[in-house]
């Protein structure tokens, strides 16, 4: 039992170099050098209900330093007057187009279709594919493609600010920090040539055109509900390198806004983000519990029977050490992030 209380704490602590090693590769950042020089992009923005979303995504955008880009709004047959909102914004600015969405096709996922129609139109060397829900710094298209040009990748995705706001957003959203940082060695991105170890955040994709167009872009991954796991998956395959940087500096949204949302919007994700395996899930699962939830319970075990607190207190200690860092980093609350097991009950 001893030997396997020790396997547990050595796990952990790897996971808490993992983190660190990461923040530590996440934060050189480059910035551009004569950025007048630099490729034109295309910021494609798909939109789908987001009347209160477009207008201040398209206007943080619009302040952006970089010189040469176009922004290109389609929306996705809203029901409400999220076209309308950008269409009086382009009627002011000349660098804006907004275009309306063709009816969805039998076998496509909405968001994958209007990305594909917004690459059709794009007319940029790189293609930046961002969410309407997202605001951004005047300096995020720049370090991006300067990031990406000086690490010669032609995929580039960035970890962006999460807004969290409902308690429920404070226990859970930082679950995706946790998942990018803490379990994937981004070291091991580029190393290995499989495609098992994709990593692509849909808020923000800034991807190489010609990448993009040899790899199949949206058409190839047309049914898959991850869209952004799915597309860095074939870049990998096409043996592009893929780069991530941390962005919550040069992006920031709020995926959610109730517990409702949230939950539907997970329901939804999750058990694609494992690539729909059973047998993931399952080892995900039981690797979670015993992680994360059973050092707790061991602890007040070994509290209640009067056993040696050593292992567990360790445990449950390195546990906190690597949530606290991760909330001091991305500003979320430090009291939410000492509930971790509550948040891997969720």
């Amino acid at each position: 039992m001893e030997f396997f209380q020790i396997a547990i704490l050595f796990i952990l602590l790897l996971l808490l170099v993992n983190l660190i090693q990461n923040l530590n590769r996440l934060r050189k950042q480059d910035t551009a050098k004569n950025p007048e020089t630099y490729p034109f992009v295309s910021v494609l923005i798909p939109a789908r209900d987001e009347e209160h979303n477009i207008a201040g995504c398209v206007k943080s955008l619009l302040r952006s330093d970089y010189p040469r880009m176009e922004i290109i709004v389609l929306d996705d047959n809203s029901n409400d007057r999220t076209f309308e909102v950008a269409e009086e914004l382009s009627a002011t600015n000349k660098n804006l187009r907004v275009v309306g969405g063709k009816k969805l096709p039998e076998g496509w996922t909405g968001k994958n279709w209007s990305c594909h129609q917004l690459s059709q139109l794009a007319r940029g060397e790189w293609l930046l594919f961002t969410d309407a829900d997202t605001r951004h710094t005047p300096r995020s298209i720049s370090v991006a493609l300067a990031t990406a040009l000086e690490s010669q990748s032609n995929f580039l995705t960035c970890i962006p600010r999460l807004i969290e706001k409902t308690w429920s957003e404070k226990l859970f959203m930082p679950i995706i920090h946790f998942s990018f940082l803490v379990l994937i060695p981004s070291k091991l991105l580029n190393i290995t040539k499989s495609s098992w170890l994709p990593l692509g955040i849909g808020p923000f994709i800034l991807i190489k055109k010609d990448c993009y167009s040899s790899c199949g872009g949206h058409e190839s991954i047309k049914e898959k509900i991850v869209d952004d796991m799915a597309l860095a998956k074939i870049v990998k395959k096409d043996k592009g390198k893929i780069s991530v940087i941390e962005g919550s500096g040069l992006v920031s949204l709020r995926f959610y806004t109730s517990f409702k949302s949230l939950w539907k919007g997970f329901s939804k994700n999750c058990f694609g983000a494992l690539g729909g395996s059973l047998y993931r899930l399952v080892g995900v699962f039981f690797g979670c519990y015993f992680l994360f939830i059973y050092p707790y319970l061991n602890l007040w075990g070994a509290f209640q029977d009067q056993q040696p607190l050593t292992l567990p207190v360790l445990q449950v200690l390195t546990i906190s050490a690597i949530r606290l860092i991760m909330a001091v980093r991305f500003k979320s609350s430090l009291i939410f992030a000492l509930l971790h097991p509550l948040t891997i009950v969720f």
